[in-house]
């Protein structure tokens, strides 16, 4: 997997690989806005098998999203869209030696692949992987979306906002304009397609082999609880290959990525860790600033199955606005989320493994083959979890930010409700979709209303049992240690001890407070009489900082904070310039000697 970039567009170029190398190639055209964030990673497995099997492979961001340049409230955006396509055609075909593309769009993907193909004529194969029956209703999709995933903003109201990602009136009224084209001259088309979605594409493409998709609702329900459909990835990948034309010699791809860069900010994809498995994006300050800035960076790492973009590009957005105070930083996939590979992709990851410590250790060692002196990791939910554990095991690890820490052990009291939860999303969404689906007969959304009243009635019955369960099983920390004496309390003594620095961040009301009483008494104040740890609890936000308000005030707590590490890292200079050879040391596990116990330094 390389780096690519193209024209402001971020992407990631997966070359052939395996025993046939083939001379056709293929550009992924993904979804928009909660969508993509849902399906990044089923995309990026299907790019690693295409890849596998002979093809050359190019993923990309389009314009405004992910981690390109710009922004989706910018003019012009379909126009913008479709030509990113046609660049990413050009850009394939000129660094893969290709004879051959074919486009596999996904959702809004599918229906600007297939305006691409009929405009550009040298598109070999078109794939269209649950495509919306137009621009029109995929729209009005949206809007039913947007209001089951309601999120309080107090931004503009017009256009649609679907869980915070907003699309303009402009770019509402482009996209609904949007239809099938009436001619394309694409030799292979594949359909791929929930069922009773693909009638009107079949319709305008009536020689299309047309597939089940199998799992769509799992694989597009939320991103951390989606499934990646392997069966149907693996449909799509046969079909790719069909009288694939072999290379008289293996191409031999190394294109070298540029960075992306604005005024105040310069990006560059990369890959560390083991067999480079791991992907991250090193955001960098463009203007002059003093020293100890530069010296300075940060590990970002969303939660659950959360891309390393974050929701509404948060995480995206933070590290530019970082990086214009001078402040460097990493944004980072766990192994088997987003972009990141793992050694064996599983239908869903597991977001507690404590190996993810590790690749945050991995991490470390790459910035500071970068020529970084400081080093701080800011976490949310489980991704907080881990940057906790890894500041234990790792004295380089200086400062930490913990967004909504609602698991510090993870055990049986946090798994029943996450695989409660995992379980009933994708029939919760599906059943309310199916619901606000005017094509549907009254029957059929009747129907869909009461399966979701029974799903909702059951989640009320079953909460309070389980939350009962959660504080019988957490009056007792692992290994019957109780409260007050467990390894959480002497976690945050160690870190404390050593000089780090704590921002501990809640949304008001969320669960995450009541962890964090469950260990350190209550209000957590156990924690924030502790030289170094602070507390801030943001009002009107939920779990995942999707409010618009609420994102403000982490970036402007972020800002504030790593701002006064950068200054405790310019008294620590003489240290840092003492300790800049010494070697990383092993990683151990809790309860081990060294875990939580080794002198914390800027170095």
């Amino acid at each position: 997997m390389i780096p690519a970039t193209i024209e402001g567009c971020s992407g990631w170029f997966h070359p052939a690989a395996g025993h046939t190398i083939g001379r056709r190639g293929m550009v992924l055209v993904p979804a928009l806005g909660f969508e993509e964030l849902c399906s990044r990673r089923t995309l990026r497995i299907l790019a690693e098998r295409l890849a596998g099997a002979g093809i050359a492979t190019l993923r990309f961001d389009f314009h405004g999203t992910a981690d390109s340049l710009g922004s989706e409230k910018d003019p012009g955006r379909l126009t913008r869209w479709t030509g990113d396509i046609g660049r990413a055609i050009d850009w394939l075909r000129r660094h893969a030696a290709v004879d051959e593309v074919g486009l596999i769009g996904l959702r809004f993907g599918a229906l600007v692949a297939a305006d691409v193909a009929a405009v550009r004529g040298d598109v070999a194969m078109l794939a269209l992987l649950a495509p919306p029956s137009s621009g029109k209703a995929h729209m009005r999709e949206q809007a039913a979306l947007a209001r089951i995933i309601a999120v309080a903003t107090d931004e503009e109201t017009s256009g649609i906002t679907v869980a915070g990602f907003h699309f303009t009136k402009d770019t509402v009224a482009a996209i609904k304009a949007l239809d099938w084209p009436k001619a394309v001259s694409v030799a292979e088309t594949l359909i791929v397609a929930p069922k009773d979605t693909a009638k009107a594409v079949r319709d305008c493409f009536p020689a299309a082999e047309t597939v089940p998709f199998t799992g769509y609702e799992r694989m597009i329900c939320d991103p951390t609880a989606s499934e990646a459909p392997f069966a149907v990835l693996d449909r799509i990948v046969a079909w790719a290959r069909r009288n694939l034309p072999a290379a008289a010699t293996p191409a031999v791809a190394s294109p070298v990525a540029q960075p992306l860069a604005a005024e105040g900010f310069s990006e560059q994809a990369l890959t560390f860790g083991p067999d480079r498995r791991l992907a991250g994006i090193l955001c960098r300050p463009r203007m002059v600033f003093p020293p100890v800035r530069a010296g300075l960076a940060v590990i970002l790492i969303n939660g659950g199955g959360l891309p390393h973009t974050g929701w509404v590009r948060m995480t995206v957005t933070m590290a530019r606005a970082l990086a214009e105070r001078g402040i460097a930083s990493l944004r980072i996939d766990f192994s088997g989320i987003g972009d990141s590979r793992a050694e064996c992709d599983e239908p869903t990851p597991f977001y507690y493994d404590p190996a993810n410590r590790r690749e945050i250790v991995a991490a470390v060692d790459r910035l500071q083959h970068c020529g970084f002196t400081a080093f701080a990791v800011s976490g949310i939910c489980s991704g907080a979890h881990h940057a906790f554990h890894a500041a234990l095991a790792d004295h380089r690890i200086s400062a930490l930010v913990l967004v909504n820490l609602q698991c510090f052990i993870w055990g049986p009291r946090h798994k029943l409700l996450a695989d409660a939860w995992m379980k009933t999303q994708p029939a919760n969404i599906a059943s309310q979709l199916r619901e606000a689906d005017e094509e549907l007969s009254a029957a059929k959304r009747q129907l869909a209303l009461w399966k979701q009243r029974l799903l909702s009635l059951a989640r009320r019955l079953a909460k309070p049992a389980f939350l009962a369960f959660q504080r019988l099983a957490g009056r007792w920390a692992p290994g019957g240690a109780p409260i007050g004496g467990n390894t959480v309390a002497a976690g945050f003594r160690a870190l404390s001890r050593r000089g780090a620095h704590i921002a501990l961040v809640y949304s008001e009301g969320d669960p995450a407070l009541d962890e964090l009483s469950l260990y350190m008494g209550a209000e957590g104040r156990e924690a924030t009489q502790l030289a170094g740890i602070e507390k801030r609890v943001i009002a009107g936000a939920d779990h995942a900082m999707r409010q618009h308000a609420a994102r403000a005030e982490l970036l402007a707590l972020k800002q504030d904070f790593l701002g006064r590490i950068a200054t405790a890292a310019m008294r620590e200079t003489g240290q840092a310039k003492a300790g800049a050879g010494a070697a990383t040391r092993p990683f151990p596990a809790a309860g081990q000697p060294g875990y939580g116990a080794a002198p914390i330094r800027f170095r």
